[in-house]
């Protein structure tokens, strides 16, 4: 998923070989001596991620940070700072500027890749959420846009049930004073509390396949719909490949032995942070906007909110200029169920439909029914072949094994076509990109039906 990253050193080879290393790892990168110079190109499209020379800050009383977080535009893009050897003195002194991560500048291209990767998927949720509260401000139903970072966080729970060795060995006298900067309660709890924040889970503590079952099940308690906080994970080893396997087993962040306090202060702080928003941004959809916004029968947006949704990222895309895919999807033959099986039968195949729809898209990508047997999909920051890829794979999944309805009273065998249009670097109007995907989705219907049509070019 590979995003813009920008690079402002004054070191000219540090900017080179940095730069073609990430480009080496899919990155579009930019590069710049100072802020002066950078300034222009950084507002005219703004990067993902800002990579700042540590030492180069330090020395200027990080005159390059500050200026940023003072910017009414460029303020909330993360910032990274690079450097020979991390010491926690370091994240003690950026503290205060909210950097995102303090990173080896040359010497582990694949772990500073890893980790801007990870920064960049947190950024685009967050845009997700943010954009999706603009939605129903723009439609009546909320008050404001999300901020971040909030204003009036709350209180912080902390659950350090699995991570007593950490309290033992840091202590939480100085964890509770940086964490006070930001939080006006602040509870560093040492049992099983209800409703904590950030959960620690140290794999010193539990053994790695402890830590990494606990891992496992709370993940599949927040997919059974079960509230979980913010899990921090802290690894015994730094190893490229363990701290993927920890992310995809729903860890949140992690953070390698040894550590300092103002480490573990600032990542407990950007977990807290990013819990409130959600929580605001969830509490804003009460049960009476649900009704309003969603399809009743699969319990997706509908047509109303996806097209207030896509003038959103319309008018948000006319500065940042990202890709924009939108794709149209109709069942293939689904009249014929309707008359074969009945509409109930129909209904449920509906519904599956969505679930296997969902299933292959991310938490970022949305999806709605805005007909009878017509979905909508809207993906951001996806390239052409990447849209492609995922249309291909849903028209897959979609005719891969029958539907089973009332098994095994009902086994149905179906299809569906799907056209898209994609804008890569241009703002193209909502309607109109909905009409040329749905010009694509006739021809993938006149080919023959179960394919997927993309458009040349959507401008």
């Amino acid at each position: 998923m590979p995003g813009r990253v920008f690079v402002i050193d004054p070191i000219v080879t540090n900017r080179v070989v940095l730069k073609a290393q990430l480009v080496a790892e899919y990155f579009t990168v930019g590069i710049a001596n100072d802020l002066t110079s950078a300034r222009k190109q950084l507002r005219s499209i703004p990067p993902d991620v800002i990579l700042l020379n540590y030492e180069t800050e330090e020395a200027s009383g990080f005159a390059t940070s500050t200026a940023l977080r003072q910017d009414p535009v460029l303020g909330n893009i993360p910032l990274v700072l690079l450097c020979r050897h991390i010491e926690d003195s370091f994240w003690q002194s950026s503290y205060r500027l909210r950097v995102e991560e303090i990173l080896p500048d040359f010497s582990d291209i694949k772990l500073l890749a890893f980790r801007l990767t990870q920064i960049i998927r947190r950024k685009e949720q967050l845009g997700e959420q943010q954009n999706r509260q603009n939605t129903l401000a723009n439609m009546g139903f909320a008050e404001e846009s999300l901020v971040f970072p909030p204003r009036n966080p709350g209180p912080l729970r902390v659950d350090c049930t699995y991570a007593l060795r950490v309290m033992a060995a840091y202590g939480t006298n100085d964890l509770r004073h940086h964490l006070q900067q930001d939080f006006a309660l602040v509870k560093l709890v040492s049992q099983l509390i209800p409703s904590p924040v950030v959960q620690i889970i140290d794999e010193a503590q539990l053994g790695h396949d402890k830590a990494l079952q606990l891992l496992g099940a709370l993940k599949r308690a927040g997919k059974q719909g079960k509230t979980i906080p913010k899990l921090l994970f802290i690894a015994s080893e730094d190893d490229l490949e363990s701290h993927r396997r920890v992310l995809e087993l729903g860890a949140d962040d992690f953070m390698v032995t040894p550590y300092g306090t103002a480490e573990l202060a600032t990542r407990l702080r950007r977990l807290a942070w990013f819990h409130h928003v959600k929580r605001q941004a969830d509490s804003a959809i009460d049960e009476k906007l649900q009704l309003a916004l969603r399809d009743e029968m699969t319990g997706l947006y509908n047509r109303r909110y996806a097209l207030q949704y896509l003038e959103n990222l319309n008018k948000s895309n006319s500065v940042a200029k990202r890709p924009v895919t939108v794709m149209m999807l109709d069942l293939d033959n689904f009249k014929a169920i309707n008359d074969a099986h009945g509409h109930s039968i129909g209904d449920a195949v509906i519904c599956e439909t969505a679930r296997r729809l969902t299933q292959n898209l991310r938490g970022a990508d949305l999806v709605a029914r805005v007909g009878g047997e017509e979905f909508l999909v809207v993906l951001r920051d996806t390239s052409r072949a990447q849209a492609r890829k995922i249309a291909q794979r849903m028209c897959a999944h979609i005719n891969a094994r029958p539907f089973q309805i009332d098994a095994p009273t009902h086994s149905i065998h179906t299809s569906i076509s799907i056209g898209v249009a994609h804008c890569e670097n241009e703002c193209v109007l909502p309607q109109k990109m909905i009409q040329l995907a749905d010009d694509a989705l006739y021809q993938s219907k006149g080919a023959g039906r179960n394919r997927v049509t993309i458009i040349p070019r959507a401008a």
